[in-house]
């Protein structure tokens, strides 16, 4: 969970985006890692995506109605805010909906990734970023629409299925048990459709790995912080950047969960 590319300054560390509202405590590595850096990398600016969460000129979330039954569409569409960012349902893009409706079925706090932020900002510590919003976009586009249909017909059936695995996710990530957490994210349905992984983590991480190569030679020490998932199953990020790693040890690290 974390990691060095051997002979590098650069480090990997698979992060959590979101905690259980119930669960905020970081693992000691974390911390360890945020201040080993001199330099943060991020998967992506996530305020950057929000223009792309509509669909423009183009049919919106409607185009879902046919791929759920009569009954899901109608949950779906009580569980969608009634104002703000995220409304109306009908002006999203398909993908949009699949992302944002099952944070909407949990109870969240910030994790990793914003902490960092908030503590880099504070620090003047540079961040950069790994994509952009419209290849964030492009990637998840090419989900097809029956599939997204089918998803959240499965997220509507099993509403209670985000949090729980949410919270079983947590308790693998903070344990360091990266093989939990894979075997977690597979027994999730909605994971194992045909499109969705492919879209959500293995063009990301070929694309990741492509930009990796050329910070492999930095002078100052990078840490690399990308979501667990990343890290595990076929053709994680570990396998496209085909180079040797190894753990990063704990030195003497104390429980530290509040410096991030």
């Amino acid at each position: 969970m974390y990691l060095q590319l051997t002979g590098t300054n650069v480090r990997l560390l698979g992060s959590m985006h979101l905690f259980p509202a119930t669960s905020r405590r970081t693992p000691p590595w974390v911390a360890e890692a945020y201040d080993w850096a001199e330099g943060l990398i991020f998967e992506s600016d996530a305020p950057t995506i929000l223009p792309f969460l509509r669909a423009g000129a183009q049919p919106g979330a409607a185009q879902l109605q046919p791929s759920m039954s009569a009954d899901a569409w109608t949950q779906l569409q009580a569980l969608w805010p009634a104002e703000g960012l995220l409304a109306p349902l009908a002006e999203l893009c398909p993908w949009a909906v699949l992302i944002v409706a099952p944070t909407l079925l949990q109870q969240v706090v910030d994790g990793v990734e914003p902490r960092m932020l908030r503590s880099a900002m504070a620090q003047a510590k540079p961040c950069r970023y790994l994509e952009t919003a419209d290849e964030i976009a492009a990637a998840l586009e090419s989900i097809p629409l029956p599939v997204l249909g089918q998803a959240l017909e499965m997220l509507m059936a099993d509403r209670a299925e985000p949090q729980r695995t949410l919270e079983r996710m947590y308790a693998a990530w903070i344990a360091g048990d990266l093989g939990a957490v894979e075997r977690i994210a597979v027994e999730s349905p909605m994971f194992n459709l045909p499109g969705i992984r492919h879209a959500i983590l293995d063009v990301r991480n070929r694309a990741w790995a492509a930009r990796l190569h050329e910070h492999a030679n930095a002078r100052e020490r990078t840490l690399v912080v990308v979501g667990a998932l990343h890290l595990c199953g076929p053709g994680n990020l570990l396998e496209c950047l085909a180079r040797p790693v190894e753990a990063v040890r704990e030195a003497d690290a104390q429980e530290r969960g509040d410096a991030v």
